[in-house]
């Protein structure tokens, strides 16, 4: 059952509908790493891993896989999260402290995800800046094509997944 009820605009998000869509975190560059800004690319489900703050994680969660307007292989970044969850202004959720307790765990190899890189600095600024919509969605076609890629390579027999593995 979904925690959160009816928004504003009497959306009431159904939890699961689009259990494969990603959901996409910026990567800074760490003091040792020459190249730009990058992606992490996650399943939604890793909003549930232990290291990400419950009962936030959930409802995030809920918010990826249940809004009304979600397609499937649809590419979400928490800036997008933030937009969408004014329309629950009683919310204190923080998108960007999920994302960075999931960038954690998977350096810590703890949750699986694919990681992409290049971008310049406008993309990974409109990945922070929830007014930049339309360098956001260019990005969001751009990094959808390279995971629709990793994803043909990995269904490819030769990738050495296993019965049972999932992409992400």
């Amino acid at each position: 059952m979904a925690q959160l009820g009816a928004n504003a605009h009497g959306e009431v998000l159904v939890p699961g509908r689009v259990p494969d869509c990603y959901l996409g975190l910026l990567l800074d560059p760490t003091d040792h790493d020459t190249q730009a800004a990058g992606v992490l690319v996650v399943a939604p489900a890793t909003l549930l891993h232990p290291h990400v703050l419950q009962p936030d994680g959930t409802v995030l969660y809920e918010l990826v896989t249940g809004h009304p307007d979600r397609a499937a292989h649809e590419l979400v970044f928490p800036t997008d999260l933030a937009v969408e969850l004014r329309a629950w202004p009683a919310l204190g959720l923080d998108p960007q402290a999920a994302a960075g307790a999931i960038i954690a765990a998977w350096r810590g190899d703890h949750v699986k995800g694919l990681q992409l890189g290049g971008l310049t600095a406008e993309e990974a600024l409109a990945l922070e800046r929830p007014a930049m919509t339309y360098v956001r969605e260019q990005l969001r076609e751009r990094l959808a094509r390279q995971v629709g890629e990793a994803y043909r390579r990995w269904l490819h027999p030769t990738s050495g997944r296993q019965s049972g593995d999932r992409f992400l």
